[in-house]
């Protein structure tokens, strides 16, 4: 599973990957719609319904995968698959073909980041969040390069993603036809929890109640809603309604994402002193002031703005970025603490995370920017307020002690 199988420091690879395709994705798109004559919104959709699908339909199979040991062999293959259809995209000039390899792309990821969350909730478990964080770093370097690798190679970009799909798929196959499983997997895993009736599956000791993953499921669709609209659509949004330099617009995406990849540093130390549903709540005091900073200024900014304001609006861009950095990992861990988290448990969770990263995909089409991004954070905040007493803003064990 993760033990000696180098499957979890693959995802290190993997997340930067993750951040890199998010940004391509978000950015080149709109080169592919212009150059295939489609509308953008249409391929970011098709990503969006393969990440959304994907949960809902594999849970099962990853968790087989993943117990009877061979998480080597299924990562790399979603590695595979999601490289192969990438090195599609420059070459296509249909948009059916178009609409396939984003969909493709898009459903290969939710197996990775399915697959990825049940692995850290069942093998490190009470370290969780530290390694999570660790991986959003991954996620956020990516993001951040990613805008001026597509501005600088618009048509090369999607090549350099499939060959390091490819890299982190030959390695771990490698590791997997020369060393094969690693030794007592299966006694370090049963640690978890003991066996169920068909010895397949540890059962746990506890699940957590509904109450609780709905409103998780919750909070993570909203706050996905909120990043993916800025990563996705902040380059668009700000040459096209701003009227910025391609370059200038570039520094939306770039700086919303260094912003949560500094903060991850930070959060990562502060994960081990407090607790996730604490850093959440602090990240979304961030978020908030971002989102109602963002949409301020976006409505005086232009293209002869002074550069004061342009300043000031990546100013709100970035704590937007510092406030969602936290809320998908963290939220996992906090619902964690109230019980273990099934295949299926995780597969409607990352499916929630999906659908609000497809919904971030579309809704900026339909609705500004910056108004998405403030009924995002009005929507967090009711969620969690609504949830005090299950996610607390500090530990109410220790105050009880």
């Amino acid at each position: 599973m993760g033990y000696g199988t180098g499957v979890l420091r693959a995802y290190y690879g993997y997340y930067s990957l993750r951040g890199l395709t998010v940004g391509i994705a978000g950015t080149a798109s709109l080169f592919v719609a212009r150059r295939a004559g489609v509308q953008q919104n249409l391929l970011i959709a098709a990503r969006g319904f393969g990440l959304i699908l994907g949960p809902l339909t594999t849970s099962r199979a990853i968790g087989k995968t993943v117990w009877c040991g061979e998480a080597q062999v299924g990562v790399a293959a979603a590695l595979l698959l999601k490289g192969l259809f990438a090195l599609a995209i420059p070459q296509a000039s249909s948009p059916y073909v178009l609409y396939t390899a984003f969909f493709m792309i898009g459903l290969a990821m939710s197996v990775l980041d399915t697959m990825s969350l049940f692995l850290v909730t069942s093998v490190v478990k009470g370290s969780g969040s530290t390694m999570l964080s660790l991986y959003d770093v991954c996620y956020g370097i990516g993001g951040m390069v990613a805008p001026f690798l597509t501005v600088a190679m618009p048509d090369s970009c999607w090549n350099v993603l499939a060959v390091l799909d490819f890299l982190i798929a030959g390695s771990l196959l490698g590791r997997r036809f020369t060393r094969g499983k690693p030794r007592d997997w299966k006694t370090k895993l049963r640690r978890v929890g003991s066996s169920g009736p068909s010895g397949s599956y540890p059962m746990c000791s506890a699940v957590v109640p509904a109450r609780i993953l709905r409103a998780g499921i919750a909070f993570t669709f909203v706050s996905q809603i909120a990043s993916t609209s800025v990563s996705a659509w902040g380059f668009t949004f700000a040459s096209q309604h701003l009227g910025l330099p391609d370059t200038i617009a570039a520094l939306i995406p770039s700086t919303f994402y260094f912003a949560s990849t500094i903060a991850r540093f930070a959060i990562t130390g502060a994960s081990m002193r407090f607790i996730p549903s604490a850093i959440i709540w602090i990240s979304l005091l961030f978020f908030v002031s971002g989102a109602f900073m963002f949409h301020t200024l976006a409505g005086t900014i232009s293209a002869t703005s002074h550069e004061l304001e342009t300043y000031m609006l990546l100013v709100g861009v970035a704590l937007m970025g510092v406030g969602v950095c936290p809320h998908h990992s963290f939220m996992l861990v906090a619902m964690a603490q109230h019980g273990d988290l099934h295949p299926r448990e995780h597969g409607w969770y990352t499916a929630g995370t999906s659908l609000g990263a497809t919904s971030g995909m579309v809704l900026p089409s339909l609705v500004s920017l910056p108004n998405v991004e403030v009924a995002s954070a009005i929507a967090l905040a009711l969620i969690l307020n609504s949830r005090i007493r299950d996610f607390p803003w500090r530990d109410q064990f220790k105050l009880e002690s």
